[in-house]
């Protein structure tokens, strides 16, 4: 694809609402430059049209993370350039979770039906079960068996090097966690995490008029999601001297273990204003507790959860609601179809996240679905009913 089209059809995305003019900006800085992009954005009637705007410096990958990137860095794929069937490996955190359950299937779903037949009846697939350790031993057996390209959900530092050597063995690779820096890598998918913990905090602060006692909960220790957004959160947090942090823990994204702590937290503090989640898996847990507890549920931010949809209708909840979209699983693959067609690819996809409150919540709910489902999912329906065939 020509460098125009590939503008043209980021300005049409934008203009069906299927991208963040933030992500257009990313996506096209690299070649028309900041100035460029903003110019873009105003002559199509997206943004008012600025009267200048100066390119910023280019910050190379492995020097700073990609969210990072005063421009968006792009490679040439010429040389991975090979005919279908494709072999593809997936690094896979696991399907510890639904959530996780739905990252693996809408992989699947690419490699089975968006992409019908140009994939190997091998697909390399290694279940990290949430653990750093036995990812770093999968990646040997995943080399061992030679993909022409691999997909990843590095869970820790610890699989730097590996990841690297897969790299030097002239495999691309494509992940949705950075927990390094580096730039042996060809494109890293993600939503922001920075901005999640960010966004969530401010409501929270704003919902407590900036003074209150609160509990954090995050997910599983030393993974890039829970770490980048208990970072920006506790970076928001620094600048409220009247909100106290009573405590904080990592329930590894379990709802079970969720419970507990949210359970030992009751039983520890008699005041609780708020409550700060990095996910649903903590949220919904949180709500069972307080309900349990016959305390007065605090507001608190929390994700797309069909499950925690439905506790926040039935007990009319305070919370916002920030999309950690599962579709990533959907779109490595994308790359990888276009690494192996030997395209120009940009080495940084921003995926868009699904952002409301409570006042939206039947627009979202899905009432005759599972508990389970992650409404913001982006494969069609048919795959969420497979993957969740039963309500509740």
């Amino acid at each position: 694809m020509s460098e125009r089209r590939f503008v043209n059809s980021l300005l049409e995305k934008v203009e069906r609402g299927q991208l963040s003019r933030r992500s257009f900006i990313l996506a096209s800085g690299g070649i028309a430059g900041l100035a460029g992009a903003y110019s873009l954005l105003g002559g199509a009637g997206l943004i008012p049209p600025l009267a200048t705007a100066e390119a910023a410096t280019v910050k190379q990958a492995g020097k700073v993370r990609p969210e990072e990137w005063e421009r968006m860095l792009f490679f040439d794929c010429t040389h991975f350039k090979k005919d279908p069937p494709w072999k593809l490996s997936n690094l896979s955190q696991g399907p510890t979770n639904s959530w996780a359950l739905m990252l693996d299937g809408h992989s699947e779903y690419a490699i089975k039906e968006k992409y019908q037949g140009m994939f190997s009846d091998r697909y390399l697939y290694a279940d990290g079960q949430l653990n750093a350790a036995v990812q770093v031993a999968a990646v040997e057996t995943l080399l061992a068996q030679k993909p022409d390209v691999m997909i990843s959900t590095p869970l820790g530092a610890a699989l730097k090097r590996p990841l690297e050597r897969v790299w030097d063995a002239g495999i691309p690779v494509i992940q949705m966690q950075m927990p390094y820096l580096t730039d042996k890598f060809l494109c890293y998918v993600n939503a922001d995490n920075a901005l999640q913990g960010r966004v969530t905090a401010e409501w929270l602060a704003k919902k407590l008029n900036g003074k209150g006692k609160i509990v954090m909960a995050s997910g599983a220790a030393g993974v890039d999601t829970a770490e980048v957004r208990l970072a920006a959160a506790r970076a928001v947090f620094a600048a409220y001297p009247n909100i106290e942090i009573l405590a904080h823990g990592y329930h590894n994204w379990s709802i079970s273990q969720g419970k507990k702590g949210f359970e030992a937290w009751l039983a520890a503090h008699p005041q609780i204003d708020g409550v700060w989640s990095d996910s649903a898996f903590q949220s919904w847990p949180a709500v069972e507790a307080f309900v349990e507890a016959g305390r007065d549920i605090p507001p608190m931010p929390t994700e797309p959860l069909n499950g925690f949809l439905k506790l926040a209708k039935k007990s009319n909840l305070e919370f916002i609601s920030v999309g950690y979209p599962n579709a990533t699983g959907l779109i490595m693959v994308d790359v990888a179809v276009n690494a192996m067609r030997g395209e120009v690819v940009p080495r940084y996809v921003y995926v868009d996240q699904l952002m409301f409150e409570e006042d939206e919540i039947d627009t979202y709910l899905r009432p005759d679905m599972s508990d389970d489902l992650w409404v913001d999912y982006r494969y069609p329906q048919s795959w969420a009913m497979k993957q969740f065939p039963k309500k509740g």
